[in-house]
C-alpha cells in the first residue's frame, strides 16, 4: 500500500478497522458516488446514512460536499441578549410553562433549561462551603424547582 496522509498518521492495524468500515476510504470520487451524494444531499439524508451507502467518512462526505458548494453546516445557537435572559427569569417567575416560553424564544424546552441553570450558577455563586447565596430563594431559581417545572 502507498503511503499517504492516512496512513502516516494511522497504524496499519488502525487504517485496516477504518477501511473494514468505509470501503472507499482514501478511493477517488467517481462519477456515479459524486451524482449518488448529490442526490442524497438534495433529499436531505442524514450524514450517517449518506456515509454508510457510499462507504466514505462523514469527513470525507463534509469535504466533498463542501466542494459541490452543498454543504450546510448546522446553525450555531442563538445567543441570549441580557433583556433575553431578563424576560426569561421574569416569566420563570410567573409560572409560564417551558413550553410557552419555548415558543416565545423560540428556543427548545433543553435549551431554556440549559440557560436556567447557567442563570442559576451566575445569580448564585456558591460560597466556600458550597451553600448558596442568601439571595437565592428570592428569586426561585432552587434545584428542586427547576427540576420540578421542568418535568
Amino acid at each position: 500500500m502507498k503511503p499517504n496522509r492516512t496512513t502516516l498518521f494511522l497504524s496499519q492495524e488502525a487504517f485496516e478497522r477504518l477501511k473494514a468500515r468505509y470501503p472507499k476510504l482514501n478511493e477517488p470520487w467517481q462519477g456515479a458516488d459524486v451524482e449518488e451524494l448529490k442526490a442524497m444531499a438534495a433529499d436531505k439524508v442524514p450524514l450517517a446514512a449518506m456515509s454508510e451507502q457510499l462507504g466514505r467518512t462523514p469527513n470525507s462526505l463534509r469535504i466533498k460536499l463542501k466542494s459541490l458548494g452543498l454543504y450546510e453546516p448546522a446553525a450555531s445557537p442563538k445567543l441570549w441578549t441580557e433583556e433575553e435572559e431578563k424576560q426569561f427569569v421574569e416569566m420563570y417567575k410567573q409560572d409560564v410553562s417551558f413550553e410557552d416560553m419555548a415558543a416565545h424564544f423560540g428556543r427548545s424546552v433543553r435549551a431554556l433549561v440549559s440557560r436556567l441553570v447557567l442563570l442559576r450558577m451566575k445569580l448564585f455563586p456558591t460560597d466556600s462551603a458550597g451553600q448558596e447565596g442568601e439571595n437565592a430563594d428570592s428569586f426561585g431559581l432552587s434545584d428542586n424547582e427547576i427540576a420540578g417545572k421542568a418535568d
